[in-house]
């Protein structure tokens, strides 16, 4: 039995690990097709950061995601090492650099997570998964589709594992084969 703070903690992170399952299958589907694993430590995310031979407590989750768990009891902030180029905290929208350690608040319901900038993080809405998903064919569910900062090159696409490709270049967004989707920009 737990208590109802961390029931409802619990609640909403999986709620948020049924959203997330767009994302986890197209990189599922990436590491079947290529051997790049969907958990990546600093060391495969960031190949020349020195302190990637020895960061056991950090990893990055596909191609978009940089978790950082709190391992320590009652901590309410952490020293984070985040792998070089822009970062976008996905609890605030509050932009840093990598390259070098940040501290990152830590509640005891907010694990630090950081969104690379210029990704697409493809998801479930809120509403359609804490209703379940029932037994609709997955290239039915609708989809919101949030772009995390402005590409470096203008651009960024994302293909989902059941095939569906999403793009966006200079502001336009694109879906193929056609299907319910929300856009988004953070």
């Amino acid at each position: 039995t737990y208590d109802p703070e961390a029931l409802e903690i619990y609640r909403r992170y999986a709620l948020l690990h049924e959203r997330l399952v767009p994302y986890v299958r197209a990189a599922a589907a990436t590491a079947a097709r290529t051997g790049l694993p969907i958990v990546r430590p600093l060391l495969l995310t960031d190949p020349e950061d020195p302190a990637g031979w020895v960061l056991a407590d950090a990893y990055g989750y596909g191609p978009a995601l940089w978790v950082a768990p709190v391992l320590e009891e009652g901590a309410v902030e952490r020293r984070v090492e985040l792998p070089r180029g822009d970062w976008i905290d996905f609890w605030t929208g509050e932009r840093s650099t990598g390259g070098g350690e940040v501290t990152a608040p830590a509640p005891l319901d907010r694990i630090p997570v950081w969104v690379r900038r210029g990704s697409i993080v493809v998801t479930y809405p809120e509403e359609h998964v804490a209703w379940g998903l029932g037994d609709a064919d997955e290239r039915e569910r609708p989809l919101e589709t949030t772009l995390w900062g402005e590409p470096p090159l203008g651009r960024a696409a994302v293909r989902l594992a059941d095939g569906t490709r999403l793009s966006w270049r200079r502001g336009k967004w694109s879906v193929e084969p056609e299907r319910e989707v929300a856009f988004m920009e953070v």
